[in-house]
């Protein structure tokens, strides 16, 4: 029994600390050459998380809809801390983030594309090892 409530803290621990793509918009058009800000907010903050980082990457889709990207995250346009903030006065998402300016580049590949954020994170007093990948597709034209 014990374990079970062991098990069930930490998921909602992890859960609690997932990260998300707020800014651009799902399915949102972006001009291929164009900057865009890419906002990534995360859940309530515990006293007993490290970060460790996340990148911003983007990835053609071979197909409609996307395919799985786990395994191919494209484009690289940051990787590093992450440490995101709360701005007075608040504004949306309401939760801590951190902008990321990305340039795509002209001759990126027109048509469905994704933006991936893996994140990972230390949790808890053992600590123990949290990685996610947020995704958020758009349109590039």
């Amino acid at each position: 029994m014990k374990f079970i409530f062991a098990t069930l803290a930490f998921a909602a621990a992890a859960l609690a600390q997932r990260v998300v793509i707020t800014s651009p918009s799902q399915g949102q058009n972006i001009p291929a050459g164009s900057s865009i800000n890419v906002q990534v907010a995360e859940g309530d903050q515990l006293s007993s998380v490290k970060e460790i980082g996340i990148a911003v990457t983007l990835q053609h889709c071979q197909q409609n809809p996307c395919e799985d990207v786990e395994d191919d995250l494209g484009t690289i346009f940051y990787a590093g801390p992450y440490q995101p903030q709360f701005f007075n006065p608040p504004s949306p998402p309401g939760a801590p983030y951190q902008n990321f300016t990305v340039n795509i580049a002209s001759s990126f590949p027109k048509g469905p594309a994704v933006f991936s954020v893996p994140h990972a994170q230390l949790l808890g007093a053992g600590p123990f090892l949290n990685t996610e990948i947020a995704n958020l597709t758009v349109n590039i034209v």
